[in-house]
């Protein structure tokens, strides 16, 4: 990959792509895919520059040559259904992985060997998560791990359909990070209802709280303020100043508070961006965008938000998930998302204009920058 300051990773269902740019992040070089028999959900890079892929179907792999030869890095994962791989902030060496049916690995050894994190099986409410789940298409799993960097010890995880925890203690103990959520929930559409439409206002409110409230999608954590921390889940986005403890709506509008994607720019002033998408409007899917792709970007932690879609194409019908969408930390940061319908797109302006980075890659699971 050279010594391009811009490196990033796109993982489909059929491999994963590494993409290099300069500074200007017009011109871009691919490669790949590599691991072309798996299913990439994600690849990551730890401090020294080792990338790891996850898969949804043989675990974890890893490359110590920017991604010219991968080899298998599972041993201990008792599950190979992995979504995401963190390296932790403090710890050379220490990584994590989070896997379907809510489990939690730890390795102290670059990838080699894996331990499972047991603590997080005395989380609140862990035993409400079950064993598996067919809502929606994701199931139970472990999509989300984030190693704070403000804090040493403190993770944050999401269960997909049971939130998102806190541990400040490298994973012994968990708090549950709900307060604030529930109370603003709309109840939503009641198209979206089907059969239940004929239900009073209250008691979709309830069953809406009860099942999908706390679907937490995706999380992001501020590099440069600690404790801020920001969440897109099922009923909107949702900011935090004590670091998950409590939460405040600031969703861009009543109508405007699905998605999967977050991410947060914090060079030259902080802006954080989410893609919307739509319940209810697609009969193939249970979360689509159809019509008008767009970004939706915040410079005041939720005051004001402006609709960004100039270079950005009309008439889709597409999503981008939870894991589809990035930013590097370069002086001018770039913002980089992708789509189920194979694009990339990149914006280094803020998000006021996008233009196509590369297209025809089949389902965008995953968009991540990686380390220089």
């Amino acid at each position: 990959m050279g010594k391009s300051p811009v490196k990033i990773a796109v993982s489909t269902t059929k491999g994963a792509y590494l993409l290099s740019s300069d500074e200007n992040r017009k011109d871009w070089n691919s490669v790949g895919p590599f691991l072309a028999e798996e299913s990439v959900n994600n690849v990551t890079s730890d401090r020294s520059g080792k990338l790891f892929a996850s898969t949804l179907t043989e675990g974890v792999f890893s490359s110590s040559d920017s991604g010219k030869t991968w080899v298998p890095s599972s041993r201990g994962l008792l599950v190979k259904k992995v979504w995401t791989v963190e390296a932790d902030k403090h710890e050379d060496g220490v990584l994590y992985a989070g896997t379907h049916y809510g489990h939690l690995f730890r390795s102290l050894d670059s990838g080699r060997t894996w331990s499972e994190v047991a603590g997080l099986h005395n989380a609140p409410l862990r035993d409400t998560w079950g064993v598996d789940w067919a809502m929606g298409t994701i199931g139970l799993a472990l999509h989300t791990v984030k190693s704070d960097p403000a804090k040493k010890g403190r993770l944050f995880v999401v269960s997909s359909g049971g939130g998102p925890y806190r541990s400040d203690d490298s994973g012994e103990t968990w708090k549950l990070l709900k307060d604030g959520v529930a109370e603003s929930c709309p109840v939503g559409a009641k198209d979206f209802y089907g059969v239940n439409a004929e239900k009073s206002d209250s008691e979709r409110l309830k069953e809406h709280l009860d099942s999908v409230h706390k679907c937490t999608h995706k999380l992001a954590i501020s590099t440069a303020n600690p404790g801020l921390v920001y969440q897109q889940n099922h009923c909107g986005v949702f900011s935090s100043t004590d670091s998950g403890d409590s939460w405040k709506d600031i969703s861009p509008s009543p109508d405007v508070r699905h998605g999967f994607p977050i991410a947060l720019t914090e060079k030259g002033g902080s802006s954080l961006f989410v893609v919307p998408a739509y319940q209810g409007k697609c009969k193939e899917h249970n979360s689509c965008i159809q019509g008008q792709l767009e970004v939706n970007r915040t410079g005041d932690g939720g005051k004001t938000w402006t609709r960004l879609s100039n270079g950005l194409p009309n008439g889709v019908h597409t999503v981008a998930l939870r894991d589809s969408m990035a930013t590097d930390d370069l002086d001018n940061p770039g913002v980089y998302f992708g789509t189920t319908t194979g694009e990339v797109y990149c914006s280094t302006d803020n998000g006021d204009n996008w233009r196509r980075v590369t297209g025809n890659l089949g389902r965008v699971q995953g968009v991540s920058v990686l380390a220089s």
